[in-house]
């Protein structure tokens, strides 16, 4: 779904929390982001190992056989595992932000599968904070799920179905999806088509204050309130084949289209302003945005096979998006009115490839390998109706990397993994109105990662080290400007540079407690930032390198059992920030931590019911030059029923947000000039989801992709 960005509020969606470290087969994950807390999960079953376990740098999960097999989806089973935590609508792994996922050793591309992936097809997860070199060095977490295995040949498919009821505007969401799987020896061939439709609304108070820097006497203010809308409606569809030759031996190909076949946008802005405490004009602003069908093509081969010993894994990904957006922003003011049409185009081509070589040596796994990726991307912005100009770009951004990884199991107890991986990246950013803004960049870095566990007595520990960056996305480097109305305007920044983190994980295990801290420096952090764009108050909200390190320490402790039908998981975690910025009007210091409290309560019932009430609540905090200013705190019930031989049929209806207080006010402080908002969102909502499976196959697609960073960066122009 589009995220709402509204003015600099985009921010908000940058609080870190907790991290825990793992490795699981030598793939790890790793999140970063807004508020990462974690929920572990580690629950004894009788004469069976506990639920979750450390196995070198992975935390891994069982799920089948454990009271989390009937939590319904994969969604709802990841927010209660170790290691990973639910922040509104997003999950995240803690201290590390959004996770990539792989189902079966196959990466997920829509995040929305793990909304029909059902509990009680899932074997285990595995949690890796702290990911090794053979993944993109701008990859943080990786969450691997692995699934059940069911009957072979024949025909299967299974139908998901939901309708997502929003109390507040009454309006419905529905979705439907149909996966079809026919499998024949080593053949395979598998389809699915989802049509869905969904909303996002939200409802603000603004203000913005401008200031002389050396008196600190207010220059501007503006006063005024926002309601924001935006409305899709979409067709995704997955075609594809897998062939296993034999047992040393598989190759396949799949083809995944995604087009948003009605995309629009409403913002009303009413806003006051006022110069040296003088009320000048009001504006009433009413914006549309609508897009002409953008759509995005994900094509995927690969060959997976052993020679002898030896172990191969090639993957080639070729993606290409296009959007075409128009705005026709009218705006009535008490002084003069002004109608501002706008065209935004953007396209993206992608190709990726990924080697991937192991070999057993000694007592572990060595495993070499390359990836490259090659991004062309233009993009243009005509405007109208005000003085902005017009922009048009072309960049080509290629990135070629090399890695090596050995793992090892020095006893049963004691795992040991290190790796190196090599990046060299050239980015070529071309202004083709203003040649004198064109810019070309090259970066060579290393990026090594170590993890180390073992038991202790009965305490199980694992300490990792990884070092990553984060590359700003193809929007933030634009420079085409987004209007939102006469006094502020949005535009990205071309010369950006990729921000590097270090990051330390310590975890440990004992009984039904999980207790972990990590630590991460970052330096050159991309943040929003904020300037006076002219003599009239008019603002410019942009993208900068924070000039000084970002230090965090997150601390988590988890709780987790099983007393009779009551499973529940409780997680207390704190974040903290040390960062000081040199602003216009001096220094100012962010520190302010925050404190997390989850608590997790599943009742397992008699004739295959369960019942959840789940809470979550995070504190008032800062992070980078964001102060959240009111406490989160968002009540979820849900009820569950299956039914037929197999469970084939499930029903969940849940409730989130019962209470309404899952809303983030924000003050943003940039110097002379800050931001503050009030804001009501569209969480409270009553879900009811259908699911029925006849003869379901896993399946035995396993290409896991490759440019993911390029991707994740070009974004989807459709779901």
């Amino acid at each position: 779904m589009k995220k709402i960005i509204l003015l600099a509020t985009l921010a908000v969606a940058a609080f870190t929390a907790s991290a825990q470290t793992n490795d699981a087969e030598l793939d790890s994950l790793a999140l970063d982001s807004i508020l990462s807390m974690v929920q572990l999960k580690e629950i004894v079953v009788k004469g069976q190992l506990p639920n979750t376990r450390l196995k070198g740098n992975a935390m891994i999960t069982k799920v089948n056989g454990s009271p989390l097999e009937k939590a319904g989806t994969a969604q709802d089973v990841l927010r209660k595992v170790p290691g990973m935590i639910k922040k509104g609508e997003d999950l995240e792994v803690i201290g590390r932000g959004t996770p990539i996922y792989y189902i079966n050793g196959r990466r997920v591309h829509d995040t929305d599968e793990l909304k029909r992936l059902m509990s009680d097809e899932i074997a285990d997860i595995e949690v890796i904070s702290n990911p090794g070199a053979m993944y993109d060095a701008t990859v943080s977490a990786v969450v691997r799920i692995k699934t059940v295995r069911r009957q072979g040949d024949g025909f299967s498919f299974n139908a998901f179905a939901k309708s997502e009821q929003s109390l507040r505007t009454g309006k419905n969401d529905p979705e439907a999806q149909l996966n079809f799987n026919y499998r024949y020896g080593g053949w395979d061939f598998f389809a699915s088509v989802k049509e869905w439709e969904y909303r996002t609304n939200q409802w603000s108070d603004l203000g913005q204050i401008t200031t002389d820097a050396s008196s600190n006497t207010e220059l501007y203010r503006y006063e005024g309130s926002m309601d924001y809308l935006w409305r899709g409606i979409g067709t995704h569809v997955t075609g594809g084949l897998n062939w296993q030759i034999n047992d040393n031996h598989s190759l396949g190909a799949k083809v995944d289209y995604a087009v948003t076949t009605n995309s629009d946008t409403q913002e009303r802005i009413d806003m006051d302003k006022w110069d040296r405490g003088t009320h000048i004009e009001r504006v009433n602003s009413n914006g549309k945005k609508w897009s002409e069908s953008p759509h995005n093509v994900l094509v995927n081969a690969y060959y997976n096979g052993n020679v002898g010993k030896l172990n191969i894994d090639f993957n080639t990904d070729m993606f290409f998006a296009k959007d075409n957006e128009h705005q026709n922003m009218a705006e009535n003011a008490t002084t003069t009115d002004r109608n501002v049409l706008a065209v935004s185009k953007s396209s993206n081509d992608m190709v990726a490839t990924k080697l991937v070589l192991s070999y057993p040596i000694w007592k572990g796994m060595l495993q070499v390998g390359t990836e490259e990726t090659f991004v062309k991307r233009t993009a243009s912005n005509e405007i109208s109706g005000t003085p902005l100009p017009n922009s048009q770009s072309k960049v080509n951004d290629n990135v070629y990397a090399g890695f090596i990884q050995y793992g090892v199991s020095l006893n049963r107890m004691t795992n040991f993994n290190v790796g190196l991986r090599y990046e060299h990246a050239a980015f070529d950013y071309k202004d083709l109105i203003n040649p004198a803004e064109n810019l070309s960049r090259k970066y060579d870095n290393l990026f090594p990662s170590a993890s180390f566990s073992s038991m202790f007595g009965k305490v199980r520990a694992s300490l990792s080290y990884s070092s990553y960056t984060s590359r700003p996305s193809y929007w933030q480097l634009s420079n085409a400007m987004n209007y939102h109305n006469r006094y502020v305007f949005q535009q990205g920044n071309p010369t950006l540079k990729p921000s590097t983190q270090h990051n330390v994980s310590l975890t440990t295990m004992f009984g039904m407690f999980t207790i972990g801290a990590n630590y991460s420096y970052t330096k050159d952090l991309v943040c929003n930032w904020s300037e006076q764009f002219n003599d009239e108050g008019t603002i410019r909200i942009t993208f900068r390198n924070i000039d000084k390190p970002q230090h965090q320490l997150n601390l988590f402790a988890v709780a987790s059992h099983t007393w009779g039908c009551y499973s529940p998981t409780w997680t207390v975690a704190v974040a903290k920030q040390w960062l000081t910025l040199d602003l216009d009007n001096g220094k100012r210091s962010f520190g302010k931590p925050m404190w997390v409290f989850n608590a997790n309560n599943a009742f397992r019932l008699p004739h295959r019911w369960q019942i959840e009430l789940n809470s979550e609540f995070h504190s008032k905090s800062h992070f980078t030059n964001v102060e959240l200013t009111n406490n989160y705190w968002s009540l979820e019930t849900a009820v569950q029923k299956s039914f037929l031989k197999n469970d084939d049929l499930t029903l969940r209806l849940a409730w989130q947000d019962m209470f309404r207080k899952g809303n983030n006010d924000v003050y943003i402080y940039y110097g002379s000039y800050s931001i503050h908002q009030t804001n009501t969102m569209d969480f409270n909502r009553v879900i009811l989801t259908v699911r029925y499976n006849f003869n379901t196959a896993r399946s035995k697609y396993k290409g896991t992709g490759a440019g993911k960073d390029a991707r994740d960066r070009i974004g989807s122009a459709a779901k």
